[in-house]
């Protein structure tokens, strides 16, 4: 049963990515989100698509 358990956690880690990489993109992506309020949308996309590649980048 515990084998099963740590198989799906596994999988859930791999398929998900893990939380490093959304910890460090957050920012990036509230900042973008803020940005968009107040500019023009293509500013503030910039922002979030780069918290997007640091998400991407960092594979843990």
């Amino acid at each position: 049963m515990i084998k099963y358990f740590l198989i799906g956690i596994f999988i859930a880690i791999t398929f998900n990515g893990c939380i490093v990489g959304d910890a460090v993109a957050l920012p990036f992506r509230v900042t973008g989100a803020v940005v968009n309020v107040v500019t023009p949308d293509i500013v503030g996309d910039s922002i979030t698509t780069t918290g997007d590649a640091i998400d991407t980048a960092i594979p843990f």
